[in-house]
């Protein structure tokens, strides 16, 4: 027999409700509009069933913009080179969201200042895409499938925002291609 929890059931609509509250904020008024008394107003429910799922801005904000776990079908049936192409394109594509950009500066300010939230972020997102990179792999693939991850997502937030000007398909292109090599190593 399944073990039961005490209380309502929790209700998905909350949670989508708030979550595309929380992004259209962020769209509008940016990371230092946005609070959670501001999304629980716009979503239509109580500041308590927003605070137990999302204990912080931070929180609620990543979710917002990530969900609770990374979306793996983009890799299904991909080989390593693939794979490394989806990471770039995926980074590019983040980070070119109003959203995610409107929450950059906050959000991280906040990873910076809560180790914990930083490290599970990273954990849960490197993680089962790390995996599927190193799948019959020897040798260095895991150290080797982070760096990309590192530099993909590293490029596309510096390119977007700081070096805006040469954020251009070509210079795009070339960061593909010199991250593909890894894909050749093996």
């Amino acid at each position: 027999m399944p073990p039961t929890t005490a209380g309502r059931p929790r209700d998905p609509r909350i949670d989508a409700d708030v979550l595309a509250a929380a992004r259209e904020m962020l769209r509008e008024h940016g990371w230092d509009g946005l609070s959670l008394r501001g999304v629980a107003a716009r979503a239509g429910v109580g500041r308590a069933a927003l605070t137990r799922r999302w204990p912080t801005k931070a929180h609620l904000v990543l979710d917002a913009l990530l969900g609770s776990a990374p979306d793996l079908t983009p890799y299904d049936g991909i080989d390593r080179k693939g794979w490394i192409e989806w990471v770039v394109s995926g980074s590019i594509e983040l980070f070119a969201r109003p959203e995610v950009r409107a929450a950059l500066p906050g959000l991280l300010a906040a990873l910076r200042d809560h180790e914990d939230l930083r490290s599970t972020l990273w954990r849960t997102f490197s993680g089962p895409s790390t995996a599927l990179f190193t799948e019959g792999a020897d040798g260095d693939a895991e150290l080797d499938a982070r760096a990309v991850l590192v530099m993909a997502a590293g490029s596309a937030l510096f390119a977007g925002l700081i070096a805006a000007e040469d954020d251009t398909p070509a210079l795009r292109a070339r960061i593909l291609e010199l991250l593909s090599t890894v894909a050749d190593e093996d």
